[in-house]
């Protein structure tokens, strides 16, 4: 992993990202969920950016240890000019909208996907790489 990427996922990992003074920005709903990205938190360096991606579950989901969660944060990264996106963390949250005890915050350095246009990454990258 190169420094200036260590550096970013840092700053998207510190604190928790859904506390006062965040702004939700929603682009997308699917049956599962409303789809929102942080826009104070998004970070455009060069040709990448970065961005907490938000899904607020319509109802809750329990993981294997038993964790009811009502909502989930993706820190992701975008390649804009590849068109490209992977997630590089993942926290739970117990309420809606990035709320209440986190369930736990997992570092995972996702495959590169493509952000086709009709998908939600592709609804998601047009608001932060054009």
């Amino acid at each position: 992993m190169n420094r200036r990427l260590i550096f970013a996922l840092l700053a998207i990992l510190a604190g928790n990202v859904f506390a006062a003074g965040w702004v939700l920005v929603r682009y997308a709903e699917t049956e599962p969920a409303i789809h929102y990205f942080e826009s104070i938190q998004m970070r455009k360096m060069g040709d990448t950016a970065f961005v907490w991606d938000l899904h607020d579950l319509k109802a809750p989901a329990v993981t294997s240890d038993g964790f009811t969660y009502n909502s989930v944060g993706y820190a992701v990264e975008y390649q804009c000019r590849a068109r490209k996106r992977r997630t590089l963390a993942i926290k739970w949250f117990e309420k809606h909208l990035g709320e209440g005890a986190v369930k736990s915050q997992e570092g995972v350095v996702s495959d590169w996907i493509i952000a086709t246009p009709e998908s939600l990454e592709g609804q998601l990258f047009n608001h932060v790489c054009e």
